[in-house]
């Protein structure tokens, strides 16, 4: 009976996504700022928590802001927090194999995060849903027991957006910040608007440390630079091994989960660059020619700053230096 109810729920979950209208690039660029009042969050229980560690590398706990401390064996090791973005849940396809490259690096707290019910509605209901579901994942947080500055929020295109949120709210609560966000092509339509003020969206002042890899700056993915450290592989626009045009299935927007998730387990070299918005969406990257030198990713120097550049493989494995 119960695998009966789950199957007819993932189903009308699908068929939910599937009746989104997904926008063309000109409806993105003339979108609208985000109304922050018009949200429907749903409540703190649905939004879903797996824990992953080295004694439980498939099969997950199911976690909430009540029993987490009961199932957190080590508290000073990393945390990180898996965040999906629009459209999908935590079978998104870069979840499982990042798990496994942090679990396979050391000891590690994983946990995925599904936040589907808030964040698979209209794009503008969803972008206005990171506010509560923000403050839902923080208070989720602050009883794990687990030191601030060991939190990793790794955010793909809204879900980097929502990482804000969740940092806004911990600071507010705790008085401390998160040590680390990684947004990977965070949302840029609604988000970039001149009318959205820094305190609003994405910024590098929401954590200690805030990186972010920026691929599809041309349609969902947020131009600017606006963390310590913004990488810009390839220009950031088109990636090799993309078509030039997509709709329903961006694989720009979506090589950045790649290009990170490979940097686990990888070193790549990223030359400091810099940026140049020539308007409506055209974007010029340019590398210094005696700049600095850091390396992409999960492996990034937390005392960088910077627009960063490196070129990448139009097939797996996308970053080219492999160690």
């Amino acid at each position: 009976m119960f695998g009966t109810l789950f199957l007819f729920a993932k189903l009308c979950f699908l068929c939910q996504v599937m009746a989104q209208v997904i926008p063309t690039k000109e409806q993105l660029k003339k979108s609208s700022r985000v109304n922050f009042t018009q949200t429907d969050p749903g409540t703190k229980d649905e939004v879903i928590y797996k824990l992953f560690t080295k004694d439980n590398l498939r099969k997950p706990i199911l976690v909430n802001d009540e029993t987490i401390i009961n199932h957190i064996k080590d508290k000073h090791i990393p945390m990180v927090l898996l965040i999906h973005g629009w459209t999908t849940d935590d079978t998104s396809p870069w979840y499982d194999p990042l798990r496994d490259a942090y679990l396979e690096s050391g000891p590690h707290n994983i946990i995925y995060i599904n936040w589907s019910r808030a964040g698979n509605l209209t794009y503008a209901i969803s972008c206005a849903n990171v506010i509560p579901v923000g403050q839902y994942i923080a208070k989720f947080l602050t009883v794990t027991g687990v030191d601030a500055k060991r939190i990793h929020l790794i955010g793909h295109s809204l879900g980097s957006q929502l990482s804000s949120y969740i940092a806004k709210a911990y600071l507010q609560w705790t008085g401390l910040k998160i040590g680390r966000i990684t947004a990977v092509d965070p949302a840029g339509p609604k988000w970039e608007r001149t009318d959205v003020r820094k305190d609003e969206r994405l910024s590098e002042d929401d954590a200690e440390f805030v990186d972010i890899t920026h691929t599809d700056v041309s349609y969902y993915g947020y131009a600017a630079p606006i963390g310590h450290v913004d990488f810009y592989p390839n220009g950031g626009v088109q990636q090799p091994g993309c078509p030039d045009e997509e709709q329903k299935e961006n694989c720009n927007h979506h090589r950045s989960t790649w290009l990170f998730l490979e940097s686990v387990r990888t070193t790549v070299e990223a030359r400091e660059a810099e940026y140049l918005d020539e308007g409506n969406y055209n974007v010029t990257i340019n590398v210094k020619p005696k700049g600095k030198v850091v390396t992409y990713g999960q492996h990034v120097d937390q005392k960088a700053k910077g627009i960063f550049y490196f070129e990448t493989n139009g097939r797996k494995p996308f970053l080219k230096t492999l160690r």
